[in-house]
């Protein structure tokens, strides 16, 4: 149990870390629809996050904790 939970806990803080530094995010994307005759303003906004990095940095942070945790796996045994 605590080397499941310290395993998941490096592997969130390094996969952030890594897929922040990697990945390259540029924020969310603001999309402007359209606009009134009168006044100029937008009818419709659309403010929208990139799932493609969203999922590739969850998969990133998987690996690294199922990394941790067989990498302590094999430290234990060998011990």
């Amino acid at each position: 149990m605590k080397k499941g939970l310290i395993s998941l806990l490096g592997g969130i803080i390094l996969g952030v870390l890594v897929s922040f530094l990697a990945l390259d995010y540029k924020g969310s994307t603001l999309n402007v629809m359209g606009k009134d005759n009168v006044s100029g303003e937008p009818l419709q906004k659309v403010q929208e996050i990139d799932i493609d990095v969203l999922m590739n940095g969850l998969l990133i942070v998987a690996g690294i904790s199922i990394f941790i945790y067989l990498i302590w796996a094999y430290l234990e045994k060998r011990t």
